[in-house]
């Protein structure tokens, strides 16, 4: 039998933080002021837009069933040899075969072919935020995102479609520094998502995650990137002295459940980000950025037993003229395929261990007057602990085949017919393999249009 945490209803929770985490374009799509009240100001900005997508390849792979032998033990049988668990593109219409009918037909991996009409790596938003003075040297934000999906849930046009409240904080800055509290973006893994986001695909697609899922997608999510994603925290930045500031984040815990019942902790999960930002005259600029988390979790119940989850990131960004590069790479433990501490098959073994990780992407731009094109490379790899190479007792085979690596190729254009409507075709490979020799691979080509505030 295979169980995904990841598959159907999972993905749309995943993609909400994971693969939205990228925020959406400050630079095209600029505050609208609304009003004045003496030295106070309302402001807004969004977001709408949609995409046909459609997804072409291989299916998920399935169980490796037929005939095992023993040597050990001198058994033998027809069964099912191992498992394969982890990462992959699912599509929740494939009847999966249960323990009690396992059967060797239908045990083929088949193929994926689907249309769907799609929001882009960043859903449709609205916001608004109010801005004023607390003292001659210090300002007070506060600031309020909603975000909601053009596709309908289950695919059902009855069903009611819920706006998700995305971002929600207020924010202290003066010469001190700032201090901002409430809901927003992690700072681990930032500065990835930002070059997703700016460099390919923040009015694009990508790769789309589950075929019949719902909302945001994920960009390179999931190949080389962590998704930044959203959480409750309170954040100091330091005044940006020389091009460097340091951020230094509170978060709301993140327990790993799943198999590991990882549920219980003490302290807030902490984040940080140092970035250092040097322009080139009037050509450009280079943005380099460090980051990492730590999150100590507990198991529940009598269990004293405890893991930690952590990982670092790092990267940079290269503008010069027309020409734009990023780069960025993660390593850390239990920081799963798409957003950091998730909770999935991927993150954790099956004595509910953590798994090492890591992962490196590559992204260029070309800016050419109105369109932009882009290309991108990006790798997550994922290291098996000790245990997921031990044989079945009975069959004595290895029982399960983890996820190996997701590899993602990514290239597209966007034509900015105006400063706010963008018109977009980006096309995804992804590419999907596992320890035990399946493989899958998908093609995916994605346009649409969106237009912005």
């Amino acid at each position: 039998m295979r169980v995904q945490f990841s598959s159907g209803k999972a993905y749309v929770a995943l993609c909400s933080f994971a693969l939205a985490s990228s925020l959406f374009l400050k630079e095209a799509a600029a505050e609208k002021i609304l009003a004045h009240d003496g030295d106070w100001t309302l402001f807004s900005e969004g977001r709408v837009g949609g995409f046909v997508s459609y997804v072409r390849g291989d299916g998920f792979p399935k169980f490796d069933y037929g005939y095992w032998n023993n040597p050990s033990t001198g058994q033998s049988g027809i069964g099912q040899i191992h498992d394969v668990k982890g990462g992959g593109m699912p599509d929740v219409r494939e009847q999966q075969p249960t323990p009690f009918t396992i059967q060797p037909v239908g045990t083929s991996q088949g193929t994926i072919e689907r249309t769907r009409i799609r929001s882009g790596m960043i859903g449709n938003t609205f916001a608004f935020g109010v801005r004023g003075p607390v003292t001659p040297y210090t300002t007070v934000k506060g600031y309020i995102q909603f975000w909601a999906w053009v596709e309908n849930d289950g695919e059902t046009k009855s069903n009611i479609n819920i706006a998700d409240v995305r971002q929600g904080y207020v924010k202290l800055e003066g010469l001190w520094g700032s201090l901002l509290v409430g809901r927003t973006r992690g700072l681990y893994s930032r500065g990835a998502t930002d070059i997703d986001v700016m460099y390919a695909h923040g009015y694009g697609v990508g790769y789309p995650g589950s075929v019949d899922g719902r909302g945001p997608t994920q960009g390179h999510v999931g190949f080389g990137v962590l998704g930044s994603g959203f959480s409750p925290a309170v954040i100091y930045g330091t005044p940006v002295l020389g091009g460097l500031q340091l951020n230094i984040g509170a978060y709301d815990p993140l327990i790993l459940g799943g198999g590991g019942s990882w549920t219980r902790t003490t302290w807030p999960r902490a984040e940080a980000e140092l970035t250092f930002e040097q322009p080139i005259g009037k050509l450009g600029k280079v943005v380099l950025f460090g980051n990492g988390a730590y999150q100590k979790v507990n198991q529940g119940g009598t269990i004293k037993e405890s893991v930690t989850g952590a990982g670092v990131g790092y990267g940079g960004r290269f503008e010069l003229g027309r020409f734009h590069l990023g780069v960025a790479g993660h390593y850390g433990i239990g920081l799963g395929l798409n957003y950091a501490l998730e909770v999935s098959d991927a993150a954790q073994d099956s004595t509910s261990h953590l798994r090492k990780f890591d992962g490196y992407y590559v992204q260029g731009q070309v800016a050419l007057g109105k369109v932009d094109v882009s290309a991108g490379w990006g790798i997550t790899r994922v290291f098996l602990n000790k245990v997921d190479g031990d044989p079945d007792p009975t069959t004595g085979q290895i029982p399960t085949s983890w996820i190996k690596h997701q590899q993602g190729i990514s290239c597209g254009a966007v034509y900015h017919a105006r400063p706010w409507l963008h018109i977009d075709v980006d096309l995804f490979r992804a590419e999907f393999a596992w320890f035990l020799g399946e493989k899958q691979v998908d093609y995916i080509a994605n346009s649409g249009m969106m237009f912005t505030w």
